[in-house]
């Protein structure tokens, strides 16, 4: 999937989500904030694939996609706009004869349409605070691998559905993508999920 193709998808869902909450600023009772109680409403986990893009080096054993996990909880402002925390841990790896793995703790803006009982689906803009190491064996080193660990900011966002088993549990897909700071620069890791998430209320 296209970057910017997916990432129009997502900023459109965040647009109409946001037209359609526009009706719901008119009762001042229907937002709520995170510092209110009532805010936080759900957590999750998911686990798929992740991929680093442009992470192969000619001539050397590539492995850039890995298994990657997603832990996350959120809330409302109403029923169209939440934020969301989440804890990535995105896989490690190999490239240029050396491994690379990370962590990130994430969060984001999440706006959806609501279809149904405890579903939806949803685009997501934020960004990630994240730290990544690179290691490699001695010979790789001395071929130009730039080993060490980084960490920073980073852009993420993502589009995503879920579908509602019960009030309170739902099947959650999501694809999203990271802006991960690595040594040398920032590279985006993509990562495609599926999970179970529970919704207190």
């Amino acid at each position: 999937m296209h970057y910017r193709t997916t990432a129009g998808l997502a900023l459109a869902v965040l647009g109409i989500a946001f037209s359609g909450a526009s009706f719901g600023q008119q009762t001042p009772d229907t937002w709520r904030m995170p510092y209110e109680r009532g805010f936080w409403g759900h957590a999750g986990a998911s686990f798929g694939q992740s991929k680093l893009e442009n992470g192969c080096v000619a001539g050397f054993a590539c492995d850039d996609r890995d298994q990657a996990f997603r832990l996350y909880g959120g809330g409302r402002f109403n029923n169209a706009v939440g934020l969301e925390v989440g804890l990535l841990n995105m896989g490690k790896f190999d490239r240029g004869g050396g491994r690379t793995d990370g962590w990130g703790l994430d969060l984001a803006l999440v706006a959806g349409v609501p279809i149904g009982t405890n579903s939806a689906i949803f685009g997501k803009l934020g960004a990630i605070y994240a730290r990544t190491e690179v290691d490699g064996s001695p010979a790789a080193v001395a071929a130009g691998l730039r080993t060490g660990k980084e960490r920073g900011w980073g852009a993420r966002y993502g589009i995503g559905g879920q579908v509602g088993l019960t009030p309170q549990w739902a099947l959650r897909a999501d694809w999203d993508r990271y802006r991960m700071p690595l040594i040398g620069g920032k590279e985006d890791v993509d990562t495609l999920m599926l999970g179970v998430q529970y919704t207190f209320r």
